[in-house]
């Protein structure tokens, strides 16, 4: 079957996609992306000014899959749902979670930005499960059940991805991220000044 000679920016970006799902991000590059469609590199050079540019486009169709995983109903608690879909994100897509958060990391300047809150809101908004989950927490608390939900999430999902914790169970999973939700929840608490029951 004869090949197109003409590529769209999408089928680009698709194609540079499937490069990092199959073989990470250090396969991606121009060739590599002609290569795989068939074409010279000439079609690539006309839809991107700078594999900068690639890079951000591939990162936003990796977060937009991630948030996808996070936003699937696994359990009945909306938070744990968002924990649970980022590691088993981490597990099922190896490549696409390095690329995120390993081998190209977005800078997180926590000093001048906004804080974790602001930045949940801004992901999953206000009106979704999750952010009346949060809302349903104290004030005070919620800043901190965020950053430590998010900090021990991160770490676990990084040692699910490199296979350091061996073959993690959504049951293994769950049960980890159970266990440390509870300390944070009790953590934000106390964050309140309420007493700890």
């Amino acid at each position: 079957m004869k090949q197109p000679s003409v590529y769209s920016r999408y089928q680009i970006i698709e194609t540079a996609f499937q490069l990092i799902r199959e073989q990470g991000w250090s396969a991606v590059s121009v060739r590599a992306i002609a290569k795989k469609l068939g074409s010279s590199t000439m079609p690539i050079y006309s839809h991107m000014r700078s594999l900068e540019e690639l890079e951000n486009e591939l990162r936003s169709k990796a977060q937009e899959l991630l948030k996808k995983f996070q936003q699937r109903h696994y359990t009945e608690h909306a938070l744990l749902n968002l924990a649970f879909g980022y590691v088993v994100f981490a597990r099922d897509e190896i490549n696409l979670y390095r690329f995120l958060f390993l081998e190209k990391p977005k800078k997180l300047d926590m000093e001048d930005g906004p804080e974790m809150k602001e930045l949940f809101i801004a992901e999953f908004g206000e009106q979704s499960e999750a952010g009346k989950a949060l809302a349903a927490l104290q004030e005070a608390g919620q800043e901190t059940m965020i950053q430590y939900n998010w900090i021990f999430t991160h770490g676990l999902a990084t040692l699910v991805n490199s296979g350091a914790l061996g073959s993690c169970s959504d049951q293994l999973i769950l049960r980890y991220l159970k266990d440390a939700g509870e300390a944070f929840y009790i953590l934000g608490i106390g964050k309140d000044g309420r007493e700890k029951s």
